[in-house]
């Protein structure tokens, strides 16, 4: 009996120096906090050199870490967050536009099929593969534009998630809302939709949450962050936080601020809501330093698209170009501004990289992995980034832009401009004399640069029915500042 009883304490010994060995080996990867405003440019912040009002904490992480000078995601939200969370371009994908999606049947290299709308049914999701690599995940704040594909599913990968019901028809069957509605959109048919701010339509887990008049989305998603963060220090984690600021209504309008009682769904300011923004971010920055995770956590910063009204859906320069800022003391190298080109493929393949994930055999991604450059390895990691929107494409080096290839609704060889270095579009030169051997070489080589990102062939019956409906949508995309695409059919 004494014999058993010293090998069964040595056996509990040799296990709790198991699982605390497991259990460091967890807590040395990092954990990834990923934040991404919806419609708002760099021009916005103090870091890209906004003086009109302060964004403090946002701008102390861009300092403490680097930001990019020069980031593309994409001019539009779902096709940014297909990008972002699978690392693949959308001819994988098909995920074009929010109305432009090619059906899985025409694409190649897929796991899965998958209607139109859930492309996460097709390819990997970082969350997915972080999961299954001993991560905690969580989404808050705005829907993945999955359809009704279930976020916790393992298809998707979050193990929590507290979002915004973003269509009438989602709401509970079995669970009254009482909270407010904004307008509908432009299409035919289309309900109010619930309210993304004041007194919102917010579920957890799927089931709905009860919500009052002095509830404010942002708020309580940033909450729930706060407290997902402190349960689950002990473990490394990802926690994907898409905000609703500073999206606009349905139906026009933006939220206001009130820290005295219930605020409105109308008559904001961009200004007043990237304030908040701010706050917000200063709040769950703080809790990680409290919890003293902040050397151990790559905090990302970023927008989804343009600012709405200016450069959202645009394929120019300006619909992409977002602000993207990491941080995290110990494992990026402090540098602030960077020339450096970067683009929203890339944060996949770096998850993947600091987190020692595997990905699947054979399976393939689009975008480069930032380490080497974020820890200091290399000064620099691309020499192009690229992005799309619909039928539209776009391609920048350093020296050249080039912008608005529709062979679709415009110009197959789209805008050429001479950049020379500069980020600033004053300082560009439009290329229009393709007389000259060298204009015509750097037109020709930036538009087979955009062979990475091929428009399915408009001949297969499919993909033409794809762009037939997107003809009739009500939201369609951009060729030049404020002029919409020219219909293509009758």
């Amino acid at each position: 009996m004494k014999k058993y009883i010293i090998y069964s304490l040595i056996f509990i010994l040799i296990s709790f120096n198991s699982l605390k060995a497991d259990s460091k080996k967890l807590s040395s990867r990092p954990n990834f906090l990923i934040i991404m405003v919806d419609d708002i440019s760099p021009s916005e912040f103090g870091c890209y050199g906004n003086t009109d009002y302060p964004t403090p904490n946002i701008d102390a992480l861009a300092e403490g870490g680097v930001f990019f000078n020069m980031a593309w995601a994409t001019p539009m939200c779902s096709p940014t967050r297909a990008l972002l969370t699978t690392g693949r371009y959308p001819s994988r994908t098909g995920v074009w536009h929010n109305d432009l999606r090619i059906p899985s049947e025409v694409l190649d290299d897929k796991i899965g099929s998958y209607n139109r709308w859930d492309f996460a049914k097709g390819h990997y999701t970082f969350a997915r593969l972080l999961r299954q690599n001993g991560y905690r995940t969580a989404i808050v704040g705005k829907q993945m534009s999955l359809g009704d594909h279930y976020p916790g599913s393992e298809t998707i990968g979050f193990d929590e998630h507290f979002l915004h019901i973003n269509e009438h028809a989602k709401l509970p069957k079995d669970q009254p809302y009482d909270g407010l509605f904004e307008g509908k959109w432009k299409f035919p048919g289309s309900m109010p939709v619930p309210s993304r701010f004041w007194h919102p339509a917010v579920t957890h887990n799927g089931k709905l949450v009860e919500t009052d008049a002095d509830d404010f989305a942002p708020d309580l998603y940033t909450d729930y962050l706060i407290d997902f963060i402190e349960r689950y220090q002990d473990q490394p984690f990802l926690a994907y936080f898409p905000m609703n600021l500073v999206h606009d209504i349905a139906g026009g309008g933006l939220p206001t601020i009130s820290r005295q009682g219930p605020g409105s769904n109308k008559g904001g300011s961009l200004e007043d809501l990237n304030i908040y923004v701010d706050m917000l971010v200063g709040r769950i920055v703080d809790q990680l330093d409290r919890l003293n995770l902040r050397d151990n956590t790559i905090v990302i910063f970023a927008s989804d698209n343009g600012t709405s009204g200016a450069s959202k859906m645009h394929a120019t320069e300006e619909g992409p170009r977002v602000p993207f800022i990491v941080n995290g003391p110990g494992l990026i190298k402090k540098r602030g501004a960077t020339d450096a080109l970067m683009e929203f493929a890339d944060v996949f393949p770096t998850l993947i990289d600091y987190s020692n994930t595997d990905l699947p055999k054979g399976y393939e991604i689009d975008g480069v992995s930032m380490k080497p450059f974020l820890d200091g390895s290399v000064d620099a990691y691309r020499d192009s980034i690229v992005s799309y929107i619909a039928t539209a494409r776009m391609v920048r080096t350093q020296d050249w832009l080039l912008e608005a290839v529709d062979p679709v609704y415009g110009n197959a060889e789209g805008r050429l401009y001479f950049c020379d270095g500069s980020f600033s579009k004053k300082d560009y030169i439009l290329i229009s004399d393709f007389s000259d051997p060298k204009m015509l070489e750097a037109r020709n080589t930036m538009l087979s640069i955009l062979d990475r990102i091929p428009f399915p062939n408009k001949k297969n019956p499919v993909v033409e029915q794809e762009v037939r409906n997107y003809d009739s949508m009500p939201y369609q995309h951009f060729l030049m500042k404020g002029e919409y695409i020219k219909k293509i059919h009758p």
